[in-house]
């Protein structure tokens, strides 16, 4: 971009080639020095792209169907525009083919494995509460009826009381911990051995509780915290899955589809079963359930070497999408395609980390010795209430309600910390899977 006789009869050159169209055949050659490439930037942004553009290396500028090499040292752009080939639209079409029938193929799959979390077959049924669960995703509907005011709250839970499906887990402990006490009362209060009245072994009780009051809250305070944190760990890890499998069809999409569709494509079908086959392994669902998916996003052949492979399927998908795209990569001539490359590295990698991390929750619970300690601290605990109870006086009946009481509380918050350690059938893995699979649909398919 100068003012010199040379630059100007660059510009009108280039003008003239791209503006007036002419035909391949009386495309002009025009010599421009390399103080005019900056000029010529603005004008090369009708091309489909430049893979270089920098000193001592070729440029190629490209104009609909036509790819032209220019050495640096000539230091000449070639115009020309020709019409696509018939190769070229024959490959278009291929293409326009592949993706409606992978649409397709994914719309078959939303039909057998709906998001509707009613439909997850390996789901425990005690888990699903009847109310607002965790085992669902939120909405902001969601959100504005478990905000209720207080009155309406608690109204409600203690209206769905009975459908409580964690009351309904330690229900039996509560009623062989109330019935315990009914009849310690009992005994206590009315049983003599000779002339030793029995209630006077209840002397000391009450103090013998006090004492394990404050070690049975710290465990158990541990315990929930644990816990809580193993499941916020597992929904981090979705969250992310979502998120870089997003990603990844995105970069697909924009770079490695112009390059070579059907690979694309295929990169395309294994991510997005990449979510049904993580589910698989963290609820121990059966080779024969994922076998229905695999052969209708991958085509037998595929799902033959899927299902073969030693590893665990979710590392073998992903195995599989770092050599689709590695081919991608040698095959470009794009020096620059390293970006998108290392962009899609990265993706795999947190990828690979997400199903790595929920194998480690799965197979690393919190260590069974404290678990078991708690039990124990919890049964001592309801062992000496009714001995505390005849001690202060309490009736047999009053003894009952409140050692059903406290057992209640007590085995509902270790229950609680039992379920939520392991979190993954807590978890929304229909609806993530799903929606992974939906993404991935949307992002390839969209123009």
């Amino acid at each position: 971009h100068g003012n010199s006789a040379e630059s100007r009869e660059a510009e009108e050159t280039f003008k003239g080639a791209y503006l007036k169209k002419e035909p391949a055949s009386m495309a002009g050659r025009s010599a421009i020095p390399t103080a005019a490439f900056p000029f010529l930037l603005w004008y090369i942004a009708g091309f489909e792209g430049i893979s270089a553009f920098a000193p001592g290396r070729q440029i190629t500028v490209t104009r609909r169907s036509q790819t032209q090499q220019i050495p640096k040292h000539d230091a000449a752009i070639i115009f020309a525009e020709a019409p696509n080939s018939e190769e070229e639209k024959t490959t278009s079409y291929q293409t326009e083919a592949e993706l409606s029938k992978f649409s397709k193929d994914l719309q078959q799959l939303a039909v057998i494995r709906p998001s509707d979390p009613s439909a997850d077959q390996s789901a425990p049924i005690a888990l699903i509460s009847a109310g607002s669960s965790y085992t669902r995703l939120w909405t902001p509907l969601t959100w504005l009826k478990h905000a209720d005011p207080p009155h309406v709250r608690y109204i409600r839970h203690i209206s769905k009381w009975p459908l409580s499906t964690s009351a309904k887990k330690i229900f039996p402990a509560v009623i062989i911990s109330a019935t315990y006490s009914l009849m310690m009362s009992y005994v206590f209060r009315h049983a003599r051995i000779g002339e030793y009245q029995l209630n006077a072994a209840t002397k000391g009780a009450a103090a013998a509780l006090g004492a394990l009051s404050a070690p049975l809250a710290l465990l158990l305070t541990l315990r929930a915290n644990a816990s809580l944190g193993r499941l916020n760990e597992a929904r981090i890890l979705w969250g992310r899955l979502i998120l870089r499998g997003r990603n990844l069809a995105s970069v697909l999409k924009v770079y490695v589809m112009p390059i070579d569709p059907a690979t694309a494509i295929l990169a395309a079908r294994y991510l997005s079963i990449l979510g049904w086959s993580i589910k698989a392994m963290v609820r121990n669902e059966s080779a024969s359930s994922q076998r229905e998916v695999y052969e209708m996003m991958l085509g037998k052949d595929e799902a033959d070497w899927l299902q073969a492979q030693t590893t665990k399927t979710p590392i073998a998908i992903v195995h599989k999408l770092r050599h689709l795209i590695a081919g991608v990569c040698m095959m470009s001539t794009n020096p620059n395609f390293f970006v998108p490359h290392s962009s899609m590295e990265n993706a795999l990698d947190d990828l690979d980390a997400t199903s790595g991390g929920c194998e480690r929750l799965l197979t690393s619970p919190i260590p069974p010795t404290y678990s078991r300690h708690l039990s124990r601290i919890i049964f001592l605990y309801l062992l000496i209430l009714p001995l505390a109870s005849v001690a202060s006086g309490m009736p047999s009946l009053g003894s009952m309600l409140a050692s059903a009481i406290v057992s209640y509380v007590l085995v509902g918050v270790d229950e609680i910390g039992m379920e939520v350690e392991n979190p993954f059938p807590l978890l929304p893995l229909q609806q993530i899977s799903a929606g992974l699979q939906t993404l991935v649909g949307e992002t390839m398919t969209s123009s």
